[in-house]
């Protein structure tokens, strides 16, 4: 009766190949078409394997049973298997077997797995264990016991070797990247711990179970490693430059990871998503105390500075879709920004601007020696601001269009009623002292920040790269 075991065994080994490359395919697929979800049913093992042999092992396995070789059948069908799930496993991922305990070989190992992509990781665990399950427990029909011991004695090296592959996610040096592979492994061994728990003795399930704590544990210890290397790289400090325009290579690199963040955490299932605004919300904060501290540096540039920055933050969000809530209240920013810039930069000239309501009552040769006055201080400071200014860059021409309409709507009235009152004052001698009719003021604001062109193409250009790739970083 062994030999017919042998014999079934042999004939069944010969389809050892099709299960793996079956399976290869499946994720393949899976991986070169990330919108299609990895469904592949439990039962995968045993529709695999010639159903007509699967009954003679089935039946072979009964007899052997019955006559007393229970031991010899229990070492046959474990040597196959084994050696099935091994050849299946390697195949399907590329993983060589590794100790955790060989340093050199660990180091050789990490910087392949991380290459990996977690799908891969998450069919051997949901897949290939739980049809191994079903496989012993259709073969064994009617000994239970030994299923059990067969299933148990078949995945434990298995078990251990994806184990091993987590001790290594989550022990490995830290990169921008791996936060996101780290959050998929974390994920997915949440998930089958549940089905450990139904599978294995409670020694493999401890020993799941600390590793899924230790790789929640990495990823938060990664992700504040990756934010201090953002904020505290020399390069951080590094403005980008278009004359009188600056963004800081910092904001920009910032922006680029979260968007990477935001991808990678929709690319692997959702991993990630549920403190995804949270982690947001405290890089961003942690970019506004550095951009403010910043900003304290610049002068009178401080306000313009800022609104270039935050533009970049609208930009990258509205271009990549990221749709968090948290990035509303900074892409706000840019309006308050402005009228902080109003206020610093433009104010000097508005209070020359302003009428006294009791103008009406002074002496009419007071009151104009006060305007021709308040008037030569005006065309002075309103040429500089438009010489210095002129020469300084927005963001783009849609953040200039909207400085230029908001100076617009607040200058051209006040200088218009200016103008007017100074006329009743003056008649015909008033023109002696303006320098500036009206279409001339409009003229001189729309002659402002004349080098955003230039920044905008160059920065553009990052910000489109940035936002269809997920690991660019400046």
């Amino acid at each position: 009766m062994m030999p017919q075991l042998m014999t079934c065994i042999r004939a069944l080994q010969q389809g050892n190949s099709n299960v793996t490359n079956m399976l290869s395919k499946l994720v393949k697929e899976y991986l070169e078409d990330n919108s299609k979800p990895v469904v592949i049913d439990r039962n995968f093992v045993i529709d695999a394997l010639p159903s007509g042999k699967i009954n003679d092992l089935r039946k072979n396995i009964k007899l052997v049973m019955g006559v007393g070789f229970a031991k010899e059948c229990y070492e046959v069908y474990c040597n196959w298997r084994r050696e099935s799930l091994k050849e299946c496993l390697i195949n399907l991922l590329g993983l060589p077997e590794i100790n955790v305990e060989e340093k050199s070989r660990l180091l050789e190992f990490e910087n392949y797995i991380l290459r990996r992509r977690i799908e891969a990781i998450q069919v051997a665990l949901g897949t290939l264990i739980p049809s191994e399950r079903r496989l012993c427990d259709s073969v064994f029909q009617g000994f239970s016991y030994v299923a059990d011991l067969c299933f148990t004695d078949i995945c434990r090296g298995t078990s251990i070797q994806l184990l091993n592959i987590a001790v290594v996610f989550a022990r490995a040096s830290p990169s921008y990247w791996r936060w996101f592979e780290i959050i998929g492994m974390f994920e997915a061994w949440r998930d089958e711990i549940p089905e450990f728990q139904s599978l294995f003795p409670e020694s493999v399930v401890k020993k799941a179970m600390a590793i899924h704590d230790e790789l929640g544990e990495a990823s938060r210890d990664i992700f504040m490693k990756v934010i201090n290397m953002i904020f505290h790289n020399p390069e951080a400090k590094i403005m980008v430059r278009a004359m009188d325009g600056k963004i800081k290579v910092m904001t920009i690199n910032v922006m680029s990871y979260l968007i990477g963040l935001a991808d990678q955490t929709s690319e692997h299932n959702g991993a990630g998503t549920s403190s995804l605004s949270v982690q947001i919300d405290r890089i961003m904060k942690r970019l506004e105390r550095k951009l403010v501290a910043e900003s304290k540096h610049l002068g009178e540039r401080r306000y313009f500075f800022m609104m270039n920055s935050w533009r970049l933050v609208e930009l990258c969000a509205e271009k990549s879709g990221l749709d968090v809530d948290c990035f509303k209240k900074y892409t706000a920013k840019i309006q308050q920004n402005l009228k902080l810039y109003q206020r610093s930069s433009w104010n000097v000239v508005l209070d020359l601007l302003k009428l006294e309501n009791d103008d009406r009552f002074v002496e009419p040769n007071a009151n104009a020696e006060s305007m021709k006055d308040k008037l030569k201080l005006f065309n002075n400071h309103f040429k500089d601001l438009c010489s210095i200014q002129s020469r300084w860059a927005a963001f783009d021409m849609q953040l200039r269009e909207q400085i230029i309409m908001s100076l617009e709507n607040i200058l051209l009235p006040a200088y218009g009623n200016f103008i007017g009152r100074f006329q009743n004052i003056l008649g015909k001698h008033s023109y002696e002292y303006i320098k500036y009719g009206m279409f001339d003021i409009q003229d001189q604001i729309n002659h402002l920040f004349l080098e955003t062109k230039p920044m905008s193409q160059r920065l553009l250009k990052f910000v489109s790269q940035v936002c269809s790739s997920k690991n660019t970083y400046v």
